[in-house]
């Protein structure tokens, strides 16, 4: 089968004709037409309430594994840096998806939208469960590749073995969340994290500690607790999907792939992935060079770090709100709309953000000695979070631009913005800062708030005029 972009049918993989969903469900933000402040923030909370929830359960089952010992700490912290990697190679896929969707319900073609996301679920089905064969068989290369050893090795390969039963439902659920967030409904979404982290941080204490009778089974345990939760919210998102009641309908599995299709999924959806790698590898190459000045160095870096994301958070989430925005209204020409979608992003989120920053700022040694008793650590911290503050306002417009990019298909230019930034200014100026001047670690901290500022100037000025929305996807 080959699919026409230019047609309004409704086929699945079998050819069959359907009936074209409803443009917009009662109750579901209309993105074209909707007043433009309320429909970016009715995307952006339900988004954000997502990412805190990751946080806190990502929080939670730290807890519970910390009770283990170091030995199954530093494994878990070396599995979850190879989970992130793994997850990463097929996210992308999921995104590129989210925008083609959103792009055909922009254009009216919501029939066309039900055919994509039905050949993409499929086709994550697939393409998930040969990457985990694919992985389990070459953990232990890579694992001993990584220089692991000892109870070290043998803690994460069990982990991560465990973990690879659940990668399939892992995105298959993104898979889904980011075909339904295309039609402006950010809940469900929200909903479907909620029940998998729930029933995790429920079984994570039973199967870690053997509680109710059951075994003790330590971090495997966790892993377990996490792919049955996995599981669960995978069929429990694909149910509704199949049965029709959102705006987007599955009409079945499919074999019969559209090649041109998948291939321009990719295209949007690989430079997602790469771009996550690399913001991925220059913290580890940041954390490196932070180390470089001592430990208490790399542990306030890595403190600051976890403010920094619980700060953008909610930028993150309006990042994916204003993709989805900026899709649809160039889908259905609405292109004044487009540029007021960002603009507003950056004047109320920017206010959010910069009182947050004030707060920071103030608070900066309590907040540090929440997570450290060290007074090294909490002075570089300190240091820290003084110099980077000044970087969130700046990292608004950036992200507000390149995710603009993005939504109108320009998926490779976003990606040389973010990965040009990062490696040609944030990390040569945290080399340069740091070792060449007195300024030492401090120099890394003030080299990250300087790339803020140059990409929010060159993500401005990539989306300079109306030309860069134009692009067919």
């Amino acid at each position: 089968m080959r699919f026409d972009r230019r047609r309004s049918y409704d086929i699945d993989g079998s050819g069959t004709a359907r009936a074209a969903l409803p443009r917009t469900r009662a109750g579901d933000p209309d993105l074209v037409n909707g007043p433009v402040a309320r429909t970016l923030w009715r995307l952006a909370i339900p988004l954000t309430a997502g990412f805190v929830i990751n946080a806190v359960y990502s929080w939670i089952n730290m807890f519970f594994v910390s009770r283990l010992g170091s030995d199954v700490i530093a494994a878990l912290g070396v599995a979850d840096q190879v989970n992130f990697v793994i997850f990463t190679l097929g996210s992308g896929f999921c995104i590129g998806t989210g925008i083609v969707v959103a792009r055909r319900i922009g254009e009216e073609r919501r029939s066309q939208a039900s055919v994509i996301a039905t050949q993409a679920f499929s086709f994550m089905g697939i393409y998930a469960t040969v990457v985990a064969i694919v992985v389990a068989f070459a953990l232990p290369f890579l694992l001993s590749l990584m220089g692991l050893s000892g109870a070290v090795y043998e803690h994460t390969r069990t982990y991560l073995l465990t973990l690879l039963f659940g990668l399939p439902a892992s995105l298959l659920i993104f898979q889904v969340n980011a075909s339904v967030r295309s039609t402006g409904n950010t809940v469900f979404p929200m909903v479907v994290l909620t029940i998998t982290a729930l029933v995790n941080a429920l079984l994570d204490p039973l199967l870690i500690f053997g509680l109710l009778g059951l075994p003790k089974l330590g971090l495997q345990g966790a892993a377990i607790s996490t792919v049955i939760a996995q599981w669960i919210g995978a069929i429990l998102s694909a149910s509704v999907l199949f049965s029709g009641r959102l705006n987007l309908r599955l009409h079945g599995l499919t074999l019969r792939f559209d090649r041109d299709l998948i291939a321009s999924i990719f295209k949007l959806g690989v430079p997602a992935s790469m771009q996550g790698l690399a913001v991925s590898f220059c913290r580890v190459l940041l954390i490196a060079l932070a180390n470089h000045f001592g430990t208490a160095a790399a542990a306030a870096y890595t403190i600051g770090l976890r403010v920094d994301i619980i700060v953008f958070m909610p930028i993150f989430a309006v990042g994916i709100a204003i993709e989805t925005l900026v899709s649809q209204n160039i889908g259905a020409g609405r292109l004044e709309r487009v540029k007021e979608f960002r603009e507003t992003a950056v004047r109320h989120l920017g206010g959010v953000i910069v009182a947050m920053g004030v707060v920071i700022y103030f608070v900066a040694r309590p907040l540090a000695m929440l997570f450290s008793s060290d007074p090294a650590v909490v002075s570089l911290t300190v240091t820290y979070l003084h110099i980077a503050v000044f970087g969130y306002l700046f990292f608004v417009v950036g992200q507000s631009a390149t995710r603009s990019l993005s939504g109108a298909g320009h998926a490779l230019r976003s990606m040389l913005i973010i990965t040009g930034v990062l490696f040609l200014v944030q990390v040569p100026l945290a080399y340069l800062l740091s070792l060449h001047s007195s300024l030492q670690v401090s120099g890394v901290f003030l080299a990250i708030t300087i790339s803020y500022f140059v990409f929010a100037a060159v993500g401005t000025w990539s989306i300079r005029g109306r030309q860069w929305m134009l692009k067919r996807v």
